[in-house]
């Protein structure tokens, strides 16, 4: 019933079984799909009308013969117009365009058949009223419904179509509406055949089955009317080029590094663009180095990077002999790197994704100090967020090096669900061509489509190409003024538009208004064996292997051993694919056509093939060598895939709830890893992924809200961290562990983002020193109960809960105590990543706590071993030693730590860090006497503080400058010694350090009254903390003011104070301070 076999590319009926057209020549079997594919058709619905009258008056022969008539015109009609009649219902007859073979102007000949039936079947019956009785005195007519969209369509080329979607209901729909000898066309079909069509408008369209009302227009009539290899010269685009141009000497001559951001729709020339600028403004002697974004491998965000560096000339070789010149820290650059391009696997801490940022700009660097360097990202609308801000990073940080980064980024493309955010932050989009600067100096260059007269020469130029390369006439006039017409300024669509038409003898022009129809008929142009490679090449991604395709091939026994090289062989002669990045790999010269590919494969084969790839990586993962973390987030995303396209195609699949598993554990794997890495945007995002495939009622859910509040406490997003500590407690409702870690959680959050904490009964507050022996009863102001006793998480974080509330009290010992328990309980968890958080904690509690300085110098040794791989743990260590070091009186020491850490903190762009390094310089010079360069640290520590939103810590620190500034001899402004207002309350050492520093200032004004008040209150502040450096400042500063007031005796025994807590610390530079005032208060009495 399908009627003869057509050739699709020129129409010709062909005999069965032949193997290629006899009319041109193209092979019949060349671009077939994979069955069941998904694929954009046009659906046709006729239906006859008044079928019934028809039946009534004729004669059964004559309606036999009439209904034969009918039907071959229908028939005629479709298969003439290259359409397949998939199906006759009764009288009504479906036919479908683009099943097997896809061409742009599929809705165009579906409109056209359309109307051939209507013509043909009017004719019919027309005649004298006595005749042979075949219908004579008879008038037939149709009403006829067309739609175009996805669908899912099955069978063989040259045989039957069965057409799966709601493309087809939606055609039957509008048929049913539409009058005797009307066609009605949904929207999409109308968006197609454009203005070749004369069409009305009517009144959108209530159809049963469809929520919303259906788009249509009435037909009245018919109208007369992209590669890597460059085919032509460049036409137009000289400003965009000079400014390319302009830029890259500025970074020649200035010595330092520019970021461009070329930006447009898909196939607007933004690639040939940078190719034009490459070839004829970058000499041999300038290093290019190119990569590509890929839309998936979420936390993998250097990746870009790392494949950027393999195609440096030289290889890892070129890169580790580079790198070894740098110094400080050559080794540490190369250990990122290794680990980043997979030539050295990890040891230890993993390698986070500052310091590989960091190693790629110090390469950078050192090949821009040799020679102009330009890096190129393509794709760049999927960078993830760790990679924007590298970018920035690099474009704005690299020292002294001729450094130009160039991002290619598609304008038009959102980002995928959970995933990266389109091109840079705070880019604005420039309305034309022309460039425009950015806030961030960078240069953004957006292509618009070309003027009418570029268009025509373009077009001109690759017609004249595609006629010298096929030794044959190219289309008509007529033609190339419809290709100048359709494409729209567009260089891709006018060269594939070009390239089908010259493909065909036969030209009917079209419209392509969407590039998938146009990039689906070259797909379908190409051979079996190449079209079937590059089918599972885009399941595999952007860049994919030959052993890759070769897994995937195992359901095609024709591409095995020589067909599939030699197809890769034929496609990358043809530039459809190219060798990109590490050996052996390849990757999509047009990615389009990669997507377009992807997403006519069934859902249910791309599940099949994305679960194939994700056991070839478990099993590799099984062998001797470790695997990378590319590997492991390349593994969450083909499982990931796997599981939403199977639930989508087959939701009752008996498979999907241990795929989901699988892909719920490898996205929180992936997801820890990243938090490992502190790659948080990323960790947050494939965290929440894999919360999403758990299932309620798991365990994993309390884990995971930890995570997951850990992550968005680092990124100040307070709202969302209180998002998942809810989200686990209505995942898990009646499990009491996830309950008690849920409700210590929200009090952590609400500590530590200076929020309330819940009231009694909701969750809070709780303290681990009130459950009992047992660890059951009640904790008082609370409806909870405590933790049971081998609840290892909710109890660690219990104790770090406490030990914060301790800390803010003023109870330092008390807090580090609670941290210890902390860390034992994360032991028993086996959790090295908490474990790691408590231990840098415990170290930095011991600045503040009665830890001899002894054993807190000790751990800080430690750590600084322990932590040497991961540098954003190790500067707090080594802030805290170079305080510990201080106050010991090894001031050179201290000094050396502070510049240490604060060159981490810039390789890095550790903020925190860079603060830190200022508050803990400002103590040191402070000891050591330099009292106004310390007031200089505390100063621009505090203005730090303060532009993060910390205010109270920063108002502290304006507190130190100001008692600097007053101990080299200057006043204090009256603003810094006031009191807060009462619903913002100090912490303790605040409090302290205001009313002592109030107390020397009004002693020094004379009024020793108010300043021995002043000293009395600041101590009696001090009754509720052990920090012992705290309470000798303090008394130390009191003992001043009462010998000021003229009370030597009170000032004595003031001064004793302070020296036994700053002995107890071992504190000896202070300690020695306070003995020397001591002795100096002796010798006046003596003197006396």
């Amino acid at each position: 019933m399908n009627g003869a076999a057509r050739c699709g590319s020129c129409r010709t009926a062909v005999p069965a079984g032949a193997r290629f057209c006899p009319e041109c020549g193209t092979p019949l079997t060349g671009g077939a799909p994979s069955s069941d594919s998904r694929r954009i058709v046009t659906a046709v619905f006729i239906d006859l009308v008044g079928s019934t009258v028809l039946a009534e008056t004729l004669d059964p022969e004559a309606l036999r013969r009439t209904m034969d008539q009918y039907y071959t015109a229908c028939t005629t009609a479709v298969t003439e117009h290259g359409g397949v009649v998939e199906k006759f219902i009764g009288d009504a007859v479906m036919a479908i365009f683009g099943a097997f073979v896809s061409h742009e102007d599929d809705a165009l000949h579906a409109v056209r058949a359309a109307c051939a039936v209507r013509e043909a079947v009017s004719a019919i019956g027309t005649g004298p009223a006595s005749g042979s009785g075949s219908g004579g005195g008879v008038r037939l007519d149709t009403h006829c419904g067309i739609a175009s969209g996805e669908a899912v369509v099955a069978g063989a080329l040259g045989g039957a179509a069965r057409v799966v979607g709601d493309v087809v209901h939606t055609a039957a729909r509008l048929q049913s509406h539409a009058e005797p000898h009307e066609i009605l066309i949904g929207g999409e079909t109308a968006r197609l055949v454009g203005n070749r069509v004369r069409l009305e408008t009517v009144t959108p369209l209530r159809v049963k089955g469809k929520r919303d009302p259906v788009p249509a227009c009435r037909v009245l009539g018919l109208l007369d009317g992209a590669s890597q290899e460059d085919l032509v010269p460049l036409v137009g685009r000289q400003a965009e080029l000079n400014g390319l141009k302009q830029e890259f000497s500025t970074v020649r001559r200035e010595r330092r590094s520019r970021l461009i951001t070329v930006t447009g729709p898909a196939g607007i020339g933004k690639s040939r663009l940078v190719r034009e600028f490459l070839a004829g403004h970058c000499d041999e002697g300038t290093v290019v180095l190119r990569a590509g974004c890929q839309a998936y491998g979420a936390g993998l965000a250097y990746r870009p990077l790392a494949e950027a560096v393999w195609t440096l000339p030289g290889g890892w070789e070129q890169v580790k002999s580079t790198l070894e010149t740098l110094h400080p820290s050559a080794d540490r650059a190369v250990t990122a790197l290794a680990v980043a391009l997979g030539v050295r696997t990890e040891c230890g801490l993993p390698v986070s994704v500052d310091e590989i940022g960091w190693a790629v700009r110090r390469l950078l660097e050192a090949l821009g100090r040799r020679s102009d360097v330009v890096l190129v990202l393509e794709d760049f609308q999927w960078a993830q967020p760790t990679l924007i801000d590298m970018i920035a990073d690099l474009s704005g940080g690299a020292c002294d090096a001729a450094l130009l980064v160039v991002c290619v980024a598609r304008a038009e493309t959102a980002a995928p669900p959970g995933g990266p955010s389109p091109v840079l932050p705070d880019v604005p989009r420039a309305v034309s061509a022309a460039a425009a600067r950015t806030p961030g100096e960078g240069l953004m260059v957006c292509l618009d489509p070309l003027p009418l007269d570029q268009t025509e020469r373009l077009v001109g130029l690759l017609a004249d190409r595609l006629e010298i390369a096929a030794q044959e006439a190219v289309p008509t006039d007529e033609a190339l003024a419809g290709v100048v017409r359709e494409c729209d300024g567009n260089p891709l669509f006018a060269e594939l538009l070009l390239e089908n038409l010259a493909g065909r003898r036969s030209v009917a022009p079209g419209v392509p208004t969407t590039i998938r129809v146009l990039l689906t008929a070259w797909l379908d142009r190409l051979p079996a064996a190449d079209r079937a490679v590059l089918e599972r090449a885009a399941g595999v991604g952007g860049s994919f292997t030959a052993e890759d395709v070769r897994a995937l091939a195992e359901d095609a026994p024709t591409l095995s051993g020589e067909v599939l090289d030699d197809a890769l062989g034929r496609l990358r002669g043809s530039r459809v694919i190219h060798l990109y990045g590490p050996p052996g790999a390849y990757r999509f010269t047009r990615m389009l056509a990669r997507d377009t590919l992807y997403e006519m494969t069934s859902k249910a084969r791309r599940a099949a093939w994305h679960t194939v790839l994700a056991d070839r990586l478990e099993n590799r993962s099984l062998g001797p060598s470790v695997p990378g973390p590319a590997a492991e987030g390349d593994l969450a995303h083909h499982l990931e895939s796997a599981c939403r396209l199977l639930s989508e195609a087959d939701p009752g699949d008996p498979r999907l709830p241990a795929l989901s598993g699988r892909a719920a554990r490898a996205l929180v794997a992936t997801g820890y890893r990243a938090l490992h890495r502190r790659d948080l945007p990323a960790a947050v995002s494939l965290m929440e992924r894999g919360r999403d495939l758990t299932p309620d009622g798991d365990p994993q859910h309390r884990v995971l809200a930890a995570r997951i509040t850990d992550a968005y406490a680092a990124l100040g997003r307070w709202d969302s961290a209180r998002q998942a500590v809810a989200e686990a407690e209505r995942r898990n409702v009646r499990d009491l562990p996830t309950h008690d870690t849920c409700a210590i959680l929200r009090e952590l959050i609400a500590l530590r983002s200076g929020e309330p904490e819940p009231p009694a009964g909701h969750g809070g507050p709780y303290a681990p020193g009130d459950r009992n022996a047992t660890g059951t009863g009640r904790l008082p102001g609370t409806a909870c109960a405590p933790p049971g006793p081998g609840d290892d998480l909710s109890w660690c974080r219990l104790h770090q809960l406490s030990s914060l509330r301790s800390f803010t009290e003023g109870r330092i010992g008390a807090a580090e105590s609670a941290m210890r328990e902390a860390l034992i309980r994360a032991r028993g968890l086996g959790d090295t990543y908490e474990g790691n958080r408590i231990l840098a904690s415990i170290c930095e509690l011991t600045q503040w706590s009665p830890t001899p300085l002894t054993q807190a110098i000790a751990l800080c040794e430690e750590l600084v071993l322990r932590f040497d791989g991961d540098r954003g743990l190790l500067v707090p260590i080594l802030l805290t030693r170079a305080r510990h070091l201080a106050l010991s009186g090894r001031v050179d020491g201290a000094r050396e730590d502070v510049a240490l850490a604060r060159r981490h903190s810039d390789d890095l762009a550790l903020t925190l860090g860079g603060i830190a390094a200022d508050q803990t310089a400002g103590l040191v010079e402070s000891l050591s006497g330099a009292h106004l360069s310390a007031a200089g640290h505390y100063a621009a520590a505090a203005a730090g503080l303060a532009g993060l939103g910390q205010t109270r810590t920063a108002a502290t620190l304006r507190l130190y400058a100001a008692r600097e500034r007053f101990c080299a001899g200057d006043g204090v402004d009256a603003a810094v010694l006031a009191e807060p207002p009462a619903d913002t309350p100090s912490e303790t050492r605040t409090q302290a350090v205001r009313l002592a520093l109030r107390a020397r200032v009004r002693a020094r004004a004379g009024a020793f009254g108010e300043a021995v008040a002043a000293a009395e209150r600041a101590t009696a502040t001090l009754d509720g903390t052990d920090d012992p450096c705290l309470i000798g400042d303090v008394w130390f500063e009191a003992a001043r003011v009462l010998d000021a007031a003229g009370d030597p005796a009170h000032a004595r025994r003031a001064a004793e104070r302070a020296l036994a807590a700053l002995t107890a610390k071992e504190a000896v530079l202070p300690a020695r301070t306070v003995r020397a005032w001591m002795a100096g208060l002796e010798k006046e009495k003596e003197n006396r």
